[in-house]
């Protein structure tokens, strides 16, 4: 089990794990790669879920092109999708069963392709918005949701207010477009950043937004795209939607980088924990010196792979808590974000 703490009151054994400004903790980097679309489908039965992979098309039987739409836009950067098949008219109820179930699935992203159609769109992303929250806060499962013209206000949500114009002319509306947000989410690893990335077979965006509008737009925590003269459309910025900061979640939680980051450390901790620190280690001071090793390696390794930063050995304390099988975990990183911003003076004699 995982989740966040505020008081060692916990009843289930497992890792519970608070990420806050110069606060993550991991064990080993994971995989990442895994976007699940919510939609609908002219076949197929509804409630299940479809795996789609480059080479392994397990579609229902006699899907249409339309079904396979927004797949083919996840895959062009994610590893695996996972098609929900959503009722025809899908309400709070039948959003909520598809979380219900997704709650035992392994995910990176999760997007729902819709807007003002049907009705409760706006509704259901309140739902979803929600239940992310509840999942990266009291699960501990950290996880991110895609979703078109909804400003939650979170880390946990990626807000995308544009559509684009592909290469045939098929125009993908802002809500189509989260699920090629949500591939190139879920397929950007702890080390990449998705700004400037450009989106494979699109030619212009729309609408497109005056170099004032974007700035706007990204201030408010609104993942947007530009078109340059050869149509080559790009990501501005590789934000969320996060725009209220605080001591314990600063500036940088707006980055999905950091966020990747900040989530494969936690959700990495609570596997390997889980699978090879709960019954098995002492809780005495060699056993949490095993553990505290357990953790500097990792970080070493992600330092070396800049993720982190300015790690040292002393960054790490592992001591008793205040029950006799809790252990309380101190880490102290610094997350690496990319270059993105580049201030040039030219001075002419």
């Amino acid at each position: 089990m995982a989740g966040t703490w505020e008081t060692q009151d916990k009843v289930l054994p497992g890792a519970y794990i608070n990420i806050r400004t110069n606060e993550p903790l991991s064990i080993t980097p994971g995989d990442r790669g895994i976007a699940v679309i919510l939609q609908e489908m002219f076949v197929g039965e509804d409630g299940q879920i479809y795996t789609i992979t480059a080479t392994e098309q397990a579609y229902p039987e006699k899907a249409t092109a339309e079904d396979k739409k927004l797949v083919a836009e996840a895959l062009k950067k994610a590893k695996t999708v996972l098609v929900y098949k959503l009722p025809e008219t899908h309400d709070a109820d039948a959003v909520n069963a598809a979380l219900k179930k997704l709650k035992t699935v392994q995910f990176n992203t999760l997007c729902y392709p819709y807007d003002t159609e049907p009705e409760a769109a706006s509704s259901n992303k309140t739902v979803i918005t929600e239940w992310i929250k509840s999942m990266r806060e009291e699960e501990g499962v950290k996880c991110q949701a895609v979703l078109a013209n909804h400003e939650a206000d979170s880390e946990g949500i990626i807000n995308v207010v544009q559509g684009v114009i592909l290469t045939d002319g098929t125009r993908l509306t802002a809500a189509e477009t989260t699920a090629w947000v949500a591939g190139a989410t879920a397929g950007a690893g702890i080390t990449t950043s998705n700004t400037g990335m450009k989106y494979m077979g699109a030619v212009d965006v729309s609408p497109r937004m005056t170099k004032t509008e974007m700035e706007t737009a990204v201030k408010a925590g609104k993942l947007i795209f530009k078109v340059d003269s050869a149509q080559n459309v790009t990501i501005v910025s590789d934000i969320n939607s996060l725009t209220t900061t605080m001591p314990e979640k600063g500036k940088f939680f707006t980055k999905n980088r950091v966020i990747r980051t900040l989530d494969n450390l936690a959700n990495d901790i609570s596997l390997i924990f889980e699978s090879n620190y709960v019954g098995q280690a002492n809780n005495t001071e060699d056993g949490r010196a095993l553990l505290r090793a357990g953790l500097v390696d990792y970080l070493t390794v992600l330092q070396n792979m800049a993720a982190i930063q300015n790690f040292e050995t002393d960054d790490v304390t592992v001591k008793s808590g205040n029950d006799i099988d809790a252990v309380v975990v101190e880490v102290w990183v610094q997350p690496v974000d990319s270059v993105e911003k580049i201030y040039t003076t030219v001075n002419l004699s």
